[in-house]
């Protein structure tokens, strides 16, 4: 492996425009190339920042300023041409569809080759390696929209790909995936590493499945510096209680936290608070749903799971009246849903999307929380006093004057759920809710959520992450091509073998860990 430095960081730190903390602060670092780096986090430690610091799109592309200095193989950022340095460092975000340009997936992938002045006889063979690379051959002439969310991130690495970069960076690229699908493009980047010569920086909250692709790990802090640059064996062996204090998930084999379920304290209410009949939705003359039937209890928090594009946020979306069912009713608090005056129905319940920004109407971080209570009339002292309590729960009182759209991934993610909290909702409909958050602020949440569980409040999420269900859920309802393959508590779910396969779903480390240690026994 060759060490020469690929990039250098000396006493670089980037600030946005009207922010007084930095983000990224006083960085002094060298990346290598053959480099395999796990850049970890807390939320909003300027991970992503960093990332596109490297290649060259902030500042240009954002009204922020950096300091200090970053070289590439030994050349000043300021050296070279706008735009050049993007095609040497490739990045995969987390969201596929915000890098796609084109419908078909050949034609996405001609655009990227027509930016690199590649002549035209030599793209279809440069189009067919990529893709055989990386295992889509058959989805060459396909519509990018019909791909799953695994495909779409697998064409949009493809993309970064045919640049030819010297190094990949991969923000999150799995935290939209199903559990298989994400297993698997992490195991398409370990074998892109047998295969191609280039340094890899993953960023990422939950180290597991990198781990043994990694020869470094980065963490950064709260303040956005850099706290520890070492072996991975090393930085989840000596510096646990770091770690832990940044709030920060552990590796599962080094974190007890995730050896037991905590027992849940779920007392069945009879009453439903939603109920679904036999409902049924279309899109474009495709089939999404198919009745589908099942009841919300009022103090109940039931998962919804299943693989990329199984329906889940569809029926989420249904349930909160944001679309229209095909077929079928539902009721909610004994009156049918179609019946419910808007203001009253958005009094009562609350929903979180998949994108936060989906949701934001107001200029800071203060007025978003504020915009619901003043609509109900409350009074600016009360406001104030829920502002400042949600502020403080979701760490965000630094940011209280931000505004929303400047705000980190999981920040944006954490005030979007507390803009649902104000009041307590008799329903609460959440899409990934703990999505891109570290281990502190996922726990905060679902503390909040047991609470307004056991207060009454129905509570519904799509989720891909198992220990959640495991750890959380009274039932879990599994999606599979847009019918219920099964609704019941968590434990059913891991017992049944086929279905998991099926709904390309993974157990959880607690279940996984026991069934090792059996066939340890039993051998």
């Amino acid at each position: 492996m060759s060490h020469s430095p690929l990039i250098t960081l000396k006493n670089f730190s980037f600030s946005f425009e009207g922010q007084e903390k930095p983000v990224i602060n006083n960085l002094s670092l060298t990346i290598n190339e053959g480099d395999s780096i796990l850049l970890i986090g807390a939320s909003g430690s300027g991970k992503s920042t960093l990332a596109l610091c490297l290649n060259g799109l902030y500042p240009d592309t954002v009204e922020g300023y950096a300091s200090g200095d970053l070289y590439f193989q030994e050349t000043h950022l300021d050296k070279f041409k706008k735009g050049e340095l993007n095609q040497r460092i490739g990045i995969v975000f987390q969201d596929p569809e915000s890098q796609f340009c084109m419908i078909k997936v050949e034609d996405e992938l001609a655009f990227t080759l027509e930016n690199l002045s590649v002549p035209r006889n030599q793209m279809i063979q440069k189009i067919d390696e990529v893709l055989e690379l990386i295992g889509m051959t058959e989805y060459k002439h396909s519509n990018i929209h019909e791909l799953s969310g695994g495909q779409k991130q697998k064409i949009a690495l493809a993309a970064v790909l045919l640049m030819k970069p010297e190094l990949l960076i991969l923000d999150e690229p799995t935290a939209n995936l199903d559990p298989v699908s994400s297993l698997e493009f992490v195991g398409l980047i370990g074998e892109l590493q047998q295969q191609i010569n280039m340094s890899i920086l993953v960023i990422e909250h939950q180290a597991d499945d990198w781990i043994d692709l990694m020869n470094r790990v980065m963490v950064l802090n709260h303040n956005g510096e850099l706290m520890v640059d070492d072996e991975p064996q090393k930085v989840f062996r000596d510096y646990i209680t770091t770690l832990k204090e940044e709030g920060l998930f552990l590796p599962k084999t080094s974190d007890d936290l995730f050896n037991q379920k905590p027992p849940t304290s779920f007392v069945p209410n009879t009453q439903p608070c939603l109920s679904v009949n036999d409902l049924s939705f279309f899109r474009k003359k495709k089939k999404v749903l198919n009745g589908i039937s099942f009841d919300i209890r009022c103090g109940e928090l039931v998962a919804i799971v299943g693989e990329n594009g199984a329906g889940k946020s569809t029926l989420l979306q249904l349930m909160a009246r944001l679309l229209k069912p095909e077929r079928g009713d539902m009721t909610f608090l004994d009156l049918p849903l179609e019946n419910w005056n808007e203001s009253e129905l958005r009094k009562r319940t609350g929903f979180v999307f998949q994108n936060p920004e989906h949701q934001f109407i107001a200029d800071t971080v203060y007025d978003e929380l504020a915009f619901g209570m003043r609509l109900n009339g409350l009074s600016e002292n009360k406001i104030k006093h829920v502002v400042n309590r949600l502020l403080e729960t979701f760490q965000l009182t630094d940011h209280k004057f931000s505004n929303p759209f400047s705000l980190s991934g999981g920040q944006k993610r954490r005030l979007s759920v507390a803009t649902m909290l104000d009041e307590n909702p008799d329903l609460l409909l959440f899409d990934e809710p703990t999505f891109g958050q570290d281990a502190s602020t996922t726990l905060e949440l679902m503390k909040l959520i047991t609470q307004l569980k056991r207060q009454g409040t129905a509570v519904t999420m799509v989720t891909h992450d198992m220990e959640l269900v495991d750890q959380y859920a009274d039932r879990v309802i599994v999606l599979d091509q847009g019918e219920i393959a099964l609704d019941g508590k968590p434990n059913d779910l891991w017992k049944n073998d086929n279905l998991l396969k099926q709904a390309r779903l993974r157990k959880p480390y607690r279940i996984e860990r026991s069934e090792v240690v059996t066939i340890g026994i039993n051998h």
